[in-house]
């Protein structure tokens, strides 16, 4: 803004009235009056800096009636840019002389000859248009209510014609995208005089149901809605539709229960409503989307008893708990209270899906509806009448099913995990008392569950419940127990046997399950040390040779020599159980070497490693382990004889072993299945099982080609099968985020159709749940740049690829962006020192401002969310590296490039998407971002989109809203 001397204003002020009466006087016309007002305001000085639009509608105003000549002057100095419409508006409110008809016929007249066409055409104007066109409405709004407050007793043609100008005019504002635009910023600006309007309306409004005589056009009526409900989605709704079709909550669920199955029922919940809001979908087809996913991975998983438990366990425990925590963060409760509205659309919605139910109601012999709906009975989410009326519909259904044989558990698989939850907490009270006087009871409980699938399900009810540390660490306690009982003197067999069921059980936990989900990281008991030093981790082994070292040659020797004997006791050794786990790496070590070289024959080596095992089966985990860590590191030519005993170790158990050993069979259950494990981690089959662990590379085939095989599956099935699910954990492992994410994108966007777009947007974004904070870091710093640098990636950016692409950096950023918030404290740094605004922050507490960045953006570098929420690392600084490579891609002199059509899809889903969070993702966005794709894109942008890109509750936010709305009205305005 210009400054000017006080004394030189108040001169040329005069100079101009002084003009104008001249002009007046000598009756120029309105080119007179243009070209000698030239004389005094010199080009591009505005004459709002001197008041000129007051000085002229002062002076036209002076008698009963408007002078018309004078109105002419202002038309012109308008027409030419010498004042501003924001300056006229503001003019226009101010005059308050009611009584004089005639003047404000006239100024509605002029007012109609512009409303049509007003904008703002220098940056000054910007900061000052909303509030003129707040002030005009609240003058109209005086206008309508004087004249019907005199209405009819003075001139009734006079009144009338007041009446429908100022209605035609309110109508004209309000029917403008613009003008609505500007209005609601200046509600955010000054909510007193948007309270004044307000307040006006309705007294217009009662003044019309009192006044009968007069009978008002429906159009004042919505027109005064209009603006008494200034609300943002009903002024400038978005569209945002939602989609019709998704693939990603199954998806979702399956990675979910892969990678984080013990995960909080809150943290679930959560992840599920981030879906909704980025993908518009309703509450209810949420739910119906959940429980679909859960019978779709449920079915898959019908093969395999632990699998299946594990899943049963989460559809029939947890998921009830996932929609009664939803139902209390944003449901909707029936009228009388009873149950969830959304929960019984969701099932209404859930039986169309007839041929699913089908299937999973045959292979698990149960009817599953009924099954997941008396959990949320209890849980009060539904009613009896409820479960009695969806009962009614898939009892005729199911009665003419026929039941499957089934592969897995061995009956209606959700009575297992009804049976399974109270024998849990059963266990685990029981542990939790003196190990003194119930290890004897403990043992014959213990391979109770081991044999059949017993244990497996407790297992599954464990993880869903989160209960498996607590398990865990129980067990642990009775091993130690078990170990320095089984040490001392004359301790009975049943001691080892104690130890000996409850390491192996503990072993074939951390095996599925992984050592961090379930042991203490600095545990220190004889079962997590061993874990440490010697199991292999991740697929990551240790070294043999460490391993030796370990071992004390003294006591290997022993073993081996009691080993040898034909009538081979460990009760006539002093050797102790822990002692036999350290050293029988060295026992290997000898018995493998001597074989090799001839010393002793193959049946020797069977009779030795069939007595072992038969004394203590987790004598032959702890050799397999050494044998392992061997074949791991010695040329495939010598790998034979190792993988023959590991082979032999984990043979079925013959009749004079079971016969011998007190519930060895037990015992040789999970001895052989540990066994097994390790043996496919060393010498994967040529053709995968379909039991695979996710932590190894589980295929002899090239990781791209694995992918491959993922994508084909996808393709076939339409879904994200569960065993994909290893596969897909395989490949993160294997290959990093970077590469994982970058080849993800890339077989994602070979497509061409949009179906198929879609479907593998979701199955990626789902992908990227395995670790989403760094899935979204790589693709935003890494994959994302690539594609809009690269010249040979940037012919990938056309439609519909890039709004693909778009749509999969926006979801990934708000999956992230949960487990990368935090609130801090508020802070008194600032960036600019305008003491108007330090007011208004301190007096408001709207917003905060950090100190200056120097990535020279105006604003938003300095904005920080107003509700005191900051993003943490590295999502923050990925969206600071992206929204600095945007300001540089954006495109200069309106040039429209792939890299700008990017740009704006990447910010039309961030306010879709993002909802009320978008603010926080595009808190450092440069502040000349928009106004560079609006001159380059001007018809794909609309206010609604404007109007969602900023934070409207800071000044700034305002600001920069006010000068894109301005800039797109000139876009708009210009001549073809």
């Amino acid at each position: 803004m210009v400054t000017m001397d006080a004394s030189k204003m108040t001169s040329k002020t005069s100079s101009l009235k002084a003009l104008l009466l001249k002009a007046w006087r000598e009756r120029w016309t309105d080119i007179q009056w243009g070209i000698n007002i030239k004389t005094i305001l010199p080009r591009g000085v505005s004459g709002d800096l001197y008041n000129l639009a007051d000085c002229i509608l002062q002076q036209a105003m002076v008698g009963c009636g408007a002078n018309q000549l004078v109105i002419s002057y202002l038309k012109h100095s308008l027409a030419s840019h010498i004042v501003s419409y924001a300056a006229v508006l503001q003019r226009i409110a101010k005059f308050d002389s009611f009584h004089k008809p005639h003047c404000i016929l006239s100024l509605l007249e002029f007012l109609e000859s512009f409303i049509d066409n007003v904008t703002c055409r220098s940056k000054m104007e910007e900061e000052i248009l909303s509030n003129a066109i707040s002030s005009i409405i609240l003058w109209l709004l005086q206008v309508y209510h004087y004249s019907l407050s005199k209405y009819p007793s003075s001139n009734l043609n006079q009144s009338q014609e007041l009446l429908d100008k100022s209605t035609s005019l309110l109508n004209s504002i309000t029917s403008s995208d613009f003008l609505v635009a500007m209005f609601y910023l200046a509600k955010q600006n000054d909510p007193e005089e948007y309270t004044e309007v307000t307040k006006k309306c309705q007294e217009i409004t009662a003044f019309m149901m009192m006044n009968t005589q007069f009978k008002a056009p429906l159009t004042i009526h919505d027109t005064i809605q209009k603006i008494c409900n200034m609300v943002l989605d009903k002024i400038a709704p978005f569209n945002n539709k939602p989609e019709t079709v998704t693939y990603c909550i199954q998806a979702i669920v399956a990675i979910n229960v892969l990678a984080k199955p013990s995960a909080e029922v809150q943290y679930l919940s959560n992840q599920l409503l981030i879906i909704k809001r980025i993908k518009g979908f309703s509450l209810s087809r949420v739910y119906s989307e959940l429980i679909r996913a859960c019978f779709i991975s449920l079915n898959d998983a019908s093969k395999d008893a632990m699998k299946q438990a594990l899943w049963a366990a989460f559809t029939f425990l947890k998921v009830p708990q996932i929609i009664q925590c939803m139902h209390n963060i944003c449901g909707t409760q029936s009228k009388d209270g009873d149950y969830s509205v959304e929960v019984v659309e969701a099932f209404e919605k859930l039986l169309q899906n007839t041929p699913l139910l089908d299937v999973v109601d045959a292979k698990n012999s149960c009817n599953s509806v009924i099954s997941l709906l008396e959990p949320l009975v209890k849980l009060n989410v539904v009613t009896e009448s409820h479960l009695s009326y969806f009962n009614q519909k898939r009892e005729t259904k199911d009665l003419k099913l026929q039941k499957l044989e089934p592969t897995g558990l061995q009956g209606p698989v959700p009575n297992f995990i009804t049976r399974a939850e109270p024998t849990l907490a059963g266990i685990l009270k029981t542990m939790g008392g003196d190990c003194h006087k119930i290890i004897d009871s403990l043992y014959s409980m213990l391979c109770q569950i081991v044999g059949g699938t017993t244990l497996d399900t407790i297992l599954s009810v464990a993880t869903v419940e989160g209960k498996s540390k607590l398990f865990v660490s129980r067990l642990i306690k009775f091993n130690e127990f078990a170990l320095l009982a089984a040490s001392e003197k004359g301790a009975s067999q049943s001691r080892v046997y104690v130890f000996d069921i409850t390491f192996l059980i503990l072993c074939s936990i951390v095996q599925e399950y992984g050592a961090e989900a379930v042991l203490d990281e600095n545990g220190d008991s004889f079962f997590e040390k061993w874990v440490k030093e010697f199991l292999p981790l991740n697929g990551a082994y240790k070294c043999p040779n460490r391993i030796l070292q370990k071992c004390d040659q003294q006591l290997v020797d022993i073993f081996i020599h009691h080993l040898s004997a034909s009538d081979f006791d460990f009760k006539n050794t002093n050797l102790k159980p822990h002692d036999l786990c350290m050293n029988v790496s060295g026992v290997m070590k000898e018995v493998l070497f001597a074989w090799e070289q001839g010393s002793i024959s193959t049946v020797d080596v069977k009779r030795m490693l069939d007595s072992m095992r038969q004394k203590m089966a987790s004598l032959a985990v702890c050799g397999s382990v050494w044998l392992c860590s061997y074949i791991n590191v010695v040329h495939e030519d010598a790998t034979v004889k190792p993988m023959n005993m590991m082979q032999q170790l984990c043979s079925p158990p013959n009749e004079v072993e079971l016969a011998q050993s007190d519930n060895f069979k037990e015992r040789a259950v999970l001895m052989c299945s540990i066994i097994r494990k390790l043996q496919h981690d060393v010498h994967p089959p040529s053709v995968p099982k379909t039991k695979t662990l996710s932590h190894l590379i589980v295929s002899n085939q090239p990781i791209l080609e694995q992918l491959q095989t993922v994508w084909d599956d996808v393709k076939v099935r339409g879904y994200l099968h569960i065993d994909a699910t290893h596969i897909v954990q395989s490949l993160l492992n294997t290959a990093g985020h970077v590469w994982f994410v970058t080849n993800l994108i890339k077989e994602t966007l070979k497509f061409r159709y949009q179906e198929e777009l879609d479907r593998f947007v979701d199955i990626v974004l789902a992908m990227f749940h395995l670790d989403i904070e760094k899935c979204t870091e790589a693709l935003l710093q890494h994959v994302l740049p690539q594609y809009l640098y690269n010249a040979k990636l940037i012919d990938e950016l056309v439609e519909p690829q890039s709004t693909v692409l778009a749509k999969i950096c926006v979801y990934s950023i708000f999956a992230a962006l949960d487990q990368s918030i935090t609130t801090k404290p508020q802070s008194r740094k600032r960036r600019h020192e305008d003491p108007e605004d330090l007011e208004a922050i301190s007096s408001n507490k709207l917003r905060r401002l950090n100190d200056n960045s120097s990535d020279g953006s105006v604003y938003h570098s300095a904005r920080e969310h107003s509700s005191g929420v900051v993003i943490k690392e590295p999502l923050q600084t990925s969206l600071d590296m992206l929204f600095k490579t945007f300001s540089q891609l954006a495109g200069k002199n309106g040039y429209v490039t792939p890299q700008t059509r990017f740009i704006f899809e990447f910010l039309v889903f961030i306010i879709q998407c993002g909802q009320e969070r978008a603010q926080l993702v595009l808190q450092k966005m440069p502040s000349e971002i928009v106004p560079i794709l609006i001159k380059a894109l001007p018809d794909n942008f609309n206010v609604a989109i404007i109007l969602r890109l900023y934070e409207l509750s800071t000044p700034y936010g305002r600001k920069d809203a006010a000068r894109d709305l301005c800039l797109l009205r000139n876009m708009w305005l210009r001549p073809e």
